[in-house]
């Protein structure tokens, strides 16, 4: 008893250290091939969210709605006045927040953001949270650049305000704000400090955003005081010297973040993008979100789950307290009818260790468990099921991930192989007429994918921890990961 106390205080003491030190990384990806660099000639927008351990991103659906005069949207802090008409999207979504980390609208827009940190200061409580001004971008844009003016106009009457992380669960973490945008025509790079902003117009060509300012003065629109404020705040020394990125920018004050590390990961999913130009596919993306950095002189040591840095799929540590909690890979095309013209591909947790399902609009919806999952495990969640299987992973990496690769990349193999069939067959059914059987069509493959995902989600859970017992924990943070665990309530096999 004595024995279980003393252990009991050490793990707690260790959850009280990592809970301190977590704030070290906050991190997410977001990148873009467009219609030149891919084999389709669609567009596709990619990015990791990174979020706190045992935080549940859940995938939610909402239909085209037209609204009442004088009806109010309750987002994460503030309420706001609701438009005439909101469109149908998917959104990717903290289980506790309005807002959305990424998602895509019926019109082809899709959009992921990031946290930067800038010389600007920061609001508490009284704006929108970043997250809010993307769902708000994708309820009320038919384009790119209209839903980017949507969220700049919003931000110019409400700020970027509030706490990003559950009170009571993480401690607290505020920053401002980049996007890409994207729709099956062009991209626009949005970053904000504070009020201020630059966008940039992405018509041809790949790019990619990280936790670090990306545009410098190669801008096409931006607030009409962003240079003349940067120079009366003594950040340049003239117009003729000003450089975005470099002014704004919070590289090494006492809030900003690892900007090396932040870094890196932009210059790895660029340098990736280049190397698959003119052959980006949906495949290759989620290989891209995938990495770890291996092969490059920033690998990990022994394996992904210990890295002593953040990588494309992250995972959580007591030194970078975020993991990658969901993933989307979008594809936007143009020559094809409305219900075909967009996939939504999602994946739960860490992309490593879990498999993307591909989702559409206009008719088909997703599975409504989907949007089950808080920061409690709960065997209910596909969130659940796939981030349990991520955690039994990073106890042994080199043991267990591979047996998850072989079952998910199987998957994928067969989704992606039955899409090109199910796509033809429904285009056949919208040519001679026959939408609703298209849509049928399409609800069955989305059905068949997501009921032979749960299975296997089932069965590795089931599977993996009589592995685990037969190799062996091979993991750096034990402690660490028994602190969040107990917490949580998660079953895991720890030592």
């Amino acid at each position: 008893m004595a024995w279980k106390v003393i252990a009991n205080r050490f793990v707690w003491a260790a959850f009280a250290l990592v809970c301190g030190a977590r704030a070290s990384a906050r991190a997410c990806d977001t990148w873009v091939a467009l219609a030149d660099s891919t084999a389709d000639h669609s567009v596709i927008l990619v990015k990791n969210s990174d979020r706190p351990p045992m935080e549940a991103q859940v995938l939610v659906q909402f239909p085209h709605q037209r609204h009442a005069p004088g009806e109010i949207v309750h987002c994460t802090y503030i309420d706001i006045p609701q438009v005439p008409e909101t469109y149908e999207h998917i959104g990717s979504k903290l289980w506790w927040a309005f807002g959305y980390e990424q998602g895509m609208n019926e019109y082809g827009v899709a959009i992921g953001n990031e946290a930067v940190f800038s010389k600007e200061p920061v609001q508490w409580g009284d704006g929108l949270l970043g997250m809010d001004l993307l769902r708000l971008g994708l309820e009320r844009g038919k384009t790119a650049y209209e839903a980017m003016h949507v969220m700049i106009d919003l931000l110019a009457r409400y700020g970027q305000s509030g706490d990003c992380e559950h009170a009571g669960e993480w401690g607290k973490a505020n920053y401002h704000n980049s996007y890409i945008l994207a729709d099956p025509h062009e991209a626009w790079v949005l970053e904000t400090a504070g009020g201020y902003w630059a966008a940039k117009r992405l018509t041809r060509g790949v790019y990619s955003i990280s936790n670090i300012y990306c545009i410098e003065r190669d801008w096409n629109e931006a607030h009409p005081r962003l240079v003349q404020h940067a120079i009366e705040m003594g950040w340049a020394k003239s117009a003729q010297d000003f450089n975005f990125a470099r002014a704004y920018g919070d590289y090494w004050g006492k809030n900003s973040k690892s900007a090396g590390s932040m870094q890196i990961r932009r210059n790895m999913t660029f340098s990736c993008l280049h190397q698959d130009f003119g052959h980006v596919t949906p495949a290759s993306m989620m290989k891209i979100a995938r990495s770890h950095l291996e092969g490059t002189i920033v690998a990990p040591r022994w394996a992904a789950p210990d890295a002593f840095w953040a990588t494309p799929c992250m995972h959580d540590s007591p030194q970078s307290g975020y993991h990658s909690a969901a993933s989307m890979v979008v594809q936007l095309r143009t020559a094809l009818p409305r219900l075909l013209r967009q996939v939504y591909w999602a994946s739960f947790s860490n992309p490593c260790s879990a498999v993307f399902k591909p989702f559409y609009l206009h008719g088909p919806t997703i599975p409504a468990s989907y949007a089950v999952g808080t920061s409690t495990y709960s065997s209910d969640s596909p969130w659940w099921w796939a981030n349990r299987i991520k955690l039994l992973c990073d106890l042994n990496y080199p043991a267990l991930c591979p047996t998850v690769r072989a079952v998910f990349d199987e998957t994928e193999r067969w989704e992606m192989e039955r899409q090109a069939r199910v796509e033809s067959e429904a285009a056949e059914c919208i040519k001679s007429g026959h939408e609703a059987e298209a849509v049928s069509e399409l609800q069955r493959f989305s059905n068949e994918n997501c009921e032979r995902v749960e299975k296997e989600y089932r069965q590795l859970n089931q599977a993996l921890p009589e592995k685990l017992a037969a190799a062996g924990t091979n993991y750096l943070y034990v402690d660490y990961l028994k602190a969040w665990t107990s917490q949580k309530s998660v079953p895991l096999p720890l030592p």
